[in-house]
């Protein structure tokens, strides 16, 4: 049987979301392998005893499990740290893998300024949990990305680590020129990205704050000899009738 490796990634979504991803693999020299058709296990507890819940991975060897604000306190210790256990069941290809992974709790809040019809600034603050201190303090030196949604991909703005300062905040300008939907909206999103100590958090709000999107005549729609057959040019029209 095969050996597989089995990672462990968390996610905390702003508006009160919680994702724990696990990713199922094996690796042959530089090739990685998705495993495919196994189960993988969610225990809140070091023992493997306390089973919170089973899931299939997908055909890329994943899995999401997601959770609520009620349920993430189930795997929250008395040290303010949230204990997540995976397990991968044996089957007849693949031999049992366990991995686990420990957080701290983090939040990140954002302010849109718009101090003139071109100066726009983004302005976000992040807040981490101490365990010495036991209360939550201000991210110091933390590296912010700053995204826009877009249909395939995510644009960056600002720097490629917009660096938090002693206060926990970062400002970040905003461009003016990116093209948003019908209206000018535009999704933000403000992320720690797969933090040792705080996994992923995720602010994500939209703001009109993009070009309104001007949709072009449809060359087809009109009288043309690329139109329809029924916005056929009027001079065809009279000839061939004729």
């Amino acid at each position: 049987k095969i050996s597989p490796k089995l990672r462990l990634s968390y996610i905390k979504h702003m508006e009160g979301a919680y994702e724990i991803k696990a990713r199922a693999y094996t690796k042959k020299g530089k090739e990685t392998e998705a495993c495919t058709g196994v189960s993988i296990d969610f225990y809140t507890d070091a023992g493997y005893e306390k089973l919170f819940k089973k899931q299939k991975a997908d055909h890329m060897g994943e899995t999401v499990l997601e959770l609520s604000g009620q349920d993430i306190n189930t795997f929250k210790d008395s040290a303010g740290h949230y204990n997540f256990y995976a397990r991968l069941e044996e089957n007849d290809k693949y031999k049992s893998q366990e991995a686990d992974l420990s957080v701290m709790s983090a939040a990140i809040d954002v302010n849109f300024k718009q101090e003139s019809d071109s100066v726009r600034l983004l302005s976000a603050s992040i807040m981490c949990y101490d365990a010495a201190a036991k209360k939550m303090i201000p991210g110091v030196k933390t590296p912010l990305k700053c995204y826009v949604k877009r249909a395939l991909c995510l644009l960056p703005v600002g720097k490629e680590l917009n660096y938090t300062d002693e206060q926990g905040n970062v400002e970040v300008t905003f461009p003016n020129d990116i093209p948003g939907d019908k209206d000018g909206n535009l999704t933000v999103i403000v992320k720690l990205e797969e933090d040792d100590s705080y996994g992923t958090v995720q602010y994500e709000k939209t703001v009109k704050w993009g070009v309104p999107l001007l949709h072009p005549e449809n060359p087809l729609a009109t009288r043309s000899l690329i139109g329809s057959s029924n916005n056929a040019p009027w001079f065809m029209v009279v000839t061939i009738s004729a």
